[in-house]
């Protein structure tokens, strides 16, 4: 590999790896939920390339049990990449991750 060759491929890998952080930080922080993620995983395919387990261990509260038993649940690989997660798998986790709302009857 020509060392032009190698410097492009480092900065295509750290463009990745920034574009990864951000959406891990993103959904960590509570300014994107995970439906958000999906649509930036769609519209992004550095974003698309990071493993979705790794963005649902970072919704506030879930943690790493909890994301990796509801995904066992739905019937998905802790392998996929968040932009390969299937629509149905997709509300399938939302809906399994969402809080009910607090019954204020």
């Amino acid at each position: 590999m020509s060392d032009t060759n190698q410097l492009h491929a480092f900065g295509r890998a750290a463009a990745a790896r920034s574009a990864i952080a951000e959406i891990i930080n993103k959904v960590r922080t509570g300014e994107l939920d995970l439906q958000a993620a999906f649509v930036a995983a769609d519209a992004d395919p550095l974003t698309g390339r990071c493993f979705a387990v790794k963005v649902i261990e970072a919704v506030p509260d879930i943690g790493k049990v909890r994301a990796r038993r509801t995904m066992d649940a739905v019937g998905m690989a802790e392998d996929i990449w968040l932009g390969d997660v299937p629509p149905a798998q997709r509300d399938e986790l939302i809906a399994a991750l969402v809080k009910p709302a607090p019954d204020r009857t």
